[in-house]
Parts: structure tokens; C-alpha cells; sequence
């Protein structure tokens, strides 16, 4: 409302102290029931980076002024705009794998261990996203009913730091549906953190 000063709520800002990353293999999964523990198909990436744990990055948004002879600024146009997820996966596992080296990657048998064989021609890893970010007792989510995870950056090794599998998952629409994805209100969680 203009001209109504905004009180300041000290509950209502955010310290992203704990996250999950939960993954659902079917594209269009609703929200889980219970938030705080999805259940299947929703499984769990494991442990993400702690230096960046979650971000939204946009590509297009731009705006353009269209005009006539008659009026040089007659209407703004926005093109598309396509956001992505960016983390990175630190437990090396089977899903991981398959999220940064393609979800078409096979699996053998070699030198008394299960191997994951890396595809010439990767295939993204699509499906449902749904993010839950915990601050202490409050939390807040993130739920993107179609992504399609892939490789976002090199594999670098650092002694002094844990190593990750950055992955991108880009946000997909839904046919018929006029939303991307949905963002739930920092609020109570129904179990203790860490659980």
C-alpha cells in the first residue's frame, strides 16, 4: 500500500543454517506431506556444499521499449526467462553420478567395485526438485515440480576442501500449468532441527 510504512518483523528474515535437496525421478510431484521427511519417490542428495549451498541464477528477462512513429516508448517487452538451481553434490555417490555425468550412465562391475561408466553423449537427469531450508525451529522450501539436472562447472580437487559434483537444475515448465515453480513461507517447522 502506498505511503504505509513496512514494520520491521525480526521472525521474518532468514539464516540458511541447514539444507536438504530432495529429488523426485517422476516429472509434476506434488508437495510433499510432511516437509520436514518427503517420502518416496522423493529421495535425498546427501550431503551439498556448504560454500554455496543453494542459489537461483536467470537467463533473458530483458526488456526492450517498443515504439511507433508517434510514441518512441509505447510498451516494454520481456523475453523468456529461464532460472536454474546451482549446487554441488558431495556425497560421491550412484545419484550423484548420475546427476552430474548423465542419467544415461551405466554401471559395471571392475576391480571388486560397482563403476559408473560416463556416456559420450550425456542425457540430463529430469525430474522434481524440492529443497527444504531450515533456521533453527522456521524453515522455508522450495518446490520445482520439472527440472532437468546436469553438469554445471569442472571437477576441481582441493586437499584443503571437500570435493563436489556442481550440477545445474534448470527450471522446466509444466503444460498447462501457468507456474515454475513454488516458494513456501518462512514459517515453523513440525520437527527439531537436524532430524
Amino acid at each position: 500500500m502506498e505511503g504505509t510504512a513496512v514494520p520491521l518483523d525480526d521472525n521474518a528474515v532468514l539464516n540458511p543454517a541447514v539444507g536438504h535437496y530432495y529429488f523426485a525421478p517422476t516429472t509434476g510431484q506434488p508437495l510433499p506431506d510432511d516437509i520436514t521427511a518427503p517420502a518416496e519417490p522423493w529421495a535425498d542428495f546427501g550431503h551439498t556444499s556448504l560454500d554455496d549451498p543453494f542459489g537461483i541464477t536467470t537467463d533473458g528477462g530483458e526488456t526492450e521499449t517498443l515504439g511507433t512513429w508517434q510514441n518512441k516508448n509505447l510498451r516494454n517487452t520481456t523475453s523468456p526467462r529461464v532460472e536454474s538451481v546451482t549446487f554441488a553434490l558431495q556425497q560421491w555417490d550412484e545419484s550423484a553420478y548420475r546427476a552430474f555425468w548423465g542419467a544415461n550412465a551405466t554401471t559395471a562391475e571392475a576391480a571388486g567395485r560397482t563403476v559408473v561408466q560416463v556416456p559420450s553423449v550425456p542425457q540430463e537427469l529430469e525430474g522434481a526438485l524440492f529443497v527444504l531450508v531450515r533456521d533453527g525451529a522456521n524453515g522455508m522450501f522450495f518446490h520445482f515440480p520439472r527440472v532437468s539436472i546436469a553438469r554445471a562447472d569442472d571437477i576441481e580437487f582441493d586437499a584443503e576442501e571437500l570435493a563436489g559434483l556442481p550440477v545445474r537444475a534448470t527450471v522446466l515448465g509444466m503444460s498447462g500449468q501457468e507456474w515454475t515453480y513454488q516458494v513456501g513461507t518462512l514459517a515453523a517447522l513440525s520437527t527439531p532441527p537436524g532430524s
